[in-house]
This record gives structure tokens, sequence and C-alpha cells, in this order.
């Protein structure tokens, strides 16, 4: 039997400020998904690495113009309360996804028939020195995210 997985394209995508100045978008050049190489977000902190930068700024967006923002590493964020609140030391993306398998089990073997996506989500991640905070953005529903703080 062959397995059939379904794989779509994300729909929300990370926005980073790096600390000379630059702003990147994933999905536009230069870092757009580039067919056999490291993903956009590799090639961001490859780049940031061999540039000797920071990123200062983390953003979730989607294509209608919804951002979803995490606290700024930087001096004077836009945002008042944010000036004195602690600053996060550094910042990842993750893509989560959750899935319904369809098969048959017979006897201790699963044949599995059907991999369908049930959750995907785009997470943005603000690390501080004793926890992280955490933002999901829901690709399938983008008015939908959460917040999660892990100790």
């Amino acid at each position: 039997m062959e397995t059939q997985i379904q794989i779509q394209k994300h729909s929300v995508n990370w926005q980073a400020s790096l600390s000379n100045g630059e702003t990147f978008y994933e999905g536009k050049p230069p870092f757009e998904e580039l067919e056999n190489q490291p993903s956009p977000w590799q090639r961001l902190i490859a780049y940031t690495a061999e540039k000797k930068l920071t990123i200062t700024s983390l953003s979730l967006y989607t294509p209608d113009g919804r951002t979803f923002n995490l606290p700024s590493l930087g001096k004077n964020p836009n945002f008042a309360p944010f000036r004195d609140s602690e600053k996060p030391i550094d910042f990842h993306v993750e893509r989560k996804m959750g899935s319904e398998i369809s098969g048959l089990r017979e006897g201790n073997k699963l044949s599995i028939k059907k991999v369908e996506m049930s959750d995907w989500f785009t997470v943005a991640i603000a690390i501080y020195p004793t926890y992280k905070l955490q933002l999901w953005v829901d690709n399938q529903n983008p008015k939908n995210c959460w917040v999660l703080v892990i100790n």
C-alpha cells in the first residue's frame, strides 16, 4: 500500500530585524524557500553568524497584513511598555504540526494508508535567561494565536 502525505505551504512567515538595521522577511529574497537548500530560518541564522550580527526583533506576519510581535531586544522599542521590560537574549522560529493517521492494524503491524495534517502552527520564540516566551499562530486560521511561557 502506498502512503499519502499531503503537505501544504505555510501561511505564516517570520520577519526579523538585525543589529545592523537590516530587516528580512521569510518568503522574500534572499530568504525565500529554495529547493534542496536549508530553510529560510536556517539561512538567516547562518547569515547572522557570518556577519557577527544579532536578531533584535522577531515577528510573525500573514499575507493579509496581520502581524504578531514578540518583545524586542532593541534599546528603544516603539511599543512603550517594552522599553523597561526584560529583554530577550535570543530568538528562534519553529513549525509544529499535528496529524491524523488512518490505516489498518494487522496483528502487531500498522499499515498506514493516509496522513492528514490536523493542526499546523508557526512558533516564534523569545529566549530569556530562565524561560522562553512562545507565540503560536495557526497556519490554517491565522486569526488564532496563543502565547506560552516555558520554564
